[in-house]
């Protein structure tokens, strides 16, 4: 389900503005604007050399903005957004998940800690274990169905499908099914994503 180099989820308040000065400062281009109706805000930029393509995607579903890159080597685009802007990594979410008390923060920590991993990541999906096992706020299990749509590794899948099987509420085993639904009409690395 992706087809990009890498996803640089962004910590903090930051903006279309700030990303639109970062852009300025690097010489990028800005090639498609989003459409504020939607549910997801994408903005399409391409690097100076026109060969790294730049989304930035303010996604309501998971109440997180991230940068998506593409390109043969996005290697100094990277380097130069990770020098201006706070970036989330999987341990700070995880960490965040553990000891916050506020649903809101942990909610956007479990979203974090999966995108925010740049590949299959044993302690994230550990914790998702433990959260989908032991949690009591529904919303919270259900988070890690959500997170799994973005991060669709075999073993959070599984855990996806034991939540369908056996999670007390009925909107998490619904979302379960349906994700697992939505996972097998459109396999993994098979479609477009911002």
């Amino acid at each position: 389900m992706t087809d990009f180099k890498e996803r640089l989820v962004l910590k903090g308040p930051v903006n279309r503005t700030q990303v639109s000065d970062i852009a300025w400062d690097l010489d990028w281009d800005l090639h498609d604007i989003g459409d504020t109706r939607k549910e997801i805000y994408v903005d399409i930029w391409f690097d100076r050399t026109k060969s790294v393509e730049i989304h930035y995607v303010e996604d309501s579903y998971v109440a997180l903005t991230y940068l998506t890159l593409r390109g043969e080597d996005v290697t100094q685009v990277s380097r130069d957004i990770r020098a201006r802007l706070a970036l989330w990594n999987p341990r700070q979410a995880l960490v965040e998940v553990e000891q916050s008390t506020d649903r809101d923060a942990r909610l956007r920590a479990v979203y974090a800690a999966a995108l925010s991993s740049p590949s299959e990541d044993p302690a994230v999906i550990e914790a998702f274990r433990t959260i989908a096992r032991t949690d009591e706020d529904p919303g919270v299990r259900q988070a890690v169905v959500l997170a799994t749509g973005y991060t669709p590794w075999p073993d959070l899948v599984h855990l996806v499908a034991e939540l369908r099987d056996s999670d007390p509420v009925d909107h998490v085993r619904h979302n379960a099914q349906v994700l697992l639904d939505g996972l097998s009409i459109h396999p993994p690395n098979s479609g477009d994503e911002a």
